[in-house]
């Protein structure tokens, strides 16, 4: 059961220095070492099982990082936008004082 919390605390090394969520993919690496060894009673299963958990972290981290640049690029355009409505309101509060 050791080594589960040592699973654990990589994933959330990984996680984190990946800028994820680390104490999520570390309760999954738990959950994944409990499932297992619930399942066949054996560790040496464990390893596959934690391999595959990374294969989904890496996934699921390509896939956030396709979506930053869009991301970016949206809270660009939207501060872009109340900057804009700020300096109009600022402009007409300017006329209406003038």
């Amino acid at each position: 059961m050791i080594a589960g919390f040592v699973f654990a605390a990589c994933f959330y090394g990984f996680a984190e220095y990946e800028r994820m969520s680390g104490w999520m993919w570390a309760i999954a690496s738990l959950a994944v070492t409990f499932t297992v060894l619930q399942l066949t009673g054996m560790m040496l299963f464990n390893i596959p099982a934690q391999v595959i958990l990374f294969g989904v972290m890496a996934w699921r981290n390509s896939k956030r990082l396709d979506k930053l640049p869009e991301e970016r690029a949206a809270r660009r355009a939207e501060d872009q936008r109340i900057r804009q409505e700020r300096v109009r309101r600022a402009h007409e509060e300017a006329d209406r004082k003038a």
